[in-house]
């Protein structure tokens, strides 16, 4: 069929419609309407100026100053050690989080799905954090990380330990920021792998189990292969996450000691209304959106060529 018979059988489609149903796709974009608006009013119209305003130098206390500087924000991202160093710092912090949370999430899946007691009580202890606002979360985890009254240094003096740092050490701050925000988010790929546990089919499992498969081999041999979907998804949602972090650095570290935690969009944040330097912080966000995208391609791409089960 060539794309003028393709098109020809469409409009006859179309023209067929039951007065019925031209009402219900009037209905249809009516509901739709307002919601397309204020998608394309706060979020397309943002990223549009965002990629023009990336070719731009100015500030924003002077926006009408604005010239154009071409591909040079660009360039001065190879130039700069900034940029490298904040994206270093980011792609640390997130394998950080994407180890810790990974392992802990299966796990917890794992127990939420059996039929061991307090079940109900441990869902509800995974997912306060992930629904406790990060401005919450930073605060605890400040007073548990304290140097000198925190929590965690009092447990670690009883045990005869010297005081540890933390925040304040650039070679544990990353660590620990990973560490809280791997904390906060483990209850929800949790709920991730307990959704992929939940469509593992229970008669493979049963079979196995009546050819003699111990729980080991059926977890290792079935459950987690049939997983590979759902974990792929898990761990690039928690990627993605990650690397759009900023609470953390905002509200812990400021970014130090010694921008060891300067996480990328802290950092854009500080280029544009601390340093005033607009247009570089918006070519940052277009490199930023361009690896977020780079990633979710990717996974589009493992699920729709590796596993079709």
């Amino acid at each position: 069929m060539t794309a003028i018979d393709a098109q020809g059988t469409v409009a006859a489609a179309r023209a067929r419609r039951t007065p019925r149903q031209k009402r219900d796709a009037r209905v249809a974009y009516a509901f739709l309407a307002p919601f397309l608006f204020l998608l394309l009013l706060f979020q397309y119209v943002p990223l549009a100026m965002m990629a023009k305003n990336a070719f731009m130098d100015y500030s924003l206390l002077n926006p009408d100053a604005a010239k154009f500087v071409g591909l040079l924000n660009f360039s001065d991202m190879l130039y700069f050690d900034d940029a490298r160093e904040s994206l270093a710092a980011t792609f640390l912090f997130a394998l950080g989080v994407v180890a810790i949370v990974i392992p802990l999430g299966f796990v917890l899946a794992l127990f939420l799905d059996s039929k061991l007691p307090a079940r109900g009580i441990v869902r509800t202890i995974i997912m306060l954090p992930v629904v406790t606002s990060a401005v919450v979360v930073a605060t605890m985890w400040n007073f548990l990380l304290d140097p000198s009254n925190g929590l965690i240094n009092g447990v670690v003096t009883a045990m005869g330990l010297p005081r540890q740092p933390f925040l304040t050490s650039p070679d544990q701050a990353l660590v620990m920021i990973a560490v809280m925000t791997a904390w906060q988010q483990v209850g929800f790929a949790a709920i991730l792998f307990l959704g992929g546990l939940q469509g593992v089919p229970k008669e493979l499992a049963e079979a196995a189990r009546i050819d003699g498969a111990t729980a080991r081999q059926v977890l290792w041999n079935i459950t987690i292969p049939l997983l590979s979907r759902t974990t792929l998804f898990v761990v690039v949602i928690m990627t993605v996450f990650s690397l759009q972090a900023f609470a953390p650095a905002f509200l812990m570290t400021d970014g130090g000691p010694q921008d060891s935690t300067n996480l990328i969009v802290y950092h854009i944040y500080k280029t544009a209304f601390v340093m005033q330097n607009a247009g570089y912080a918006s070519a940052l966000s277009v490199l930023l959106l361009v690896i977020v995208l780079g990633i979710s391609l990717l996974q589009m791409w493992l699920l729709r060529a590796r596993w079709n089960y």
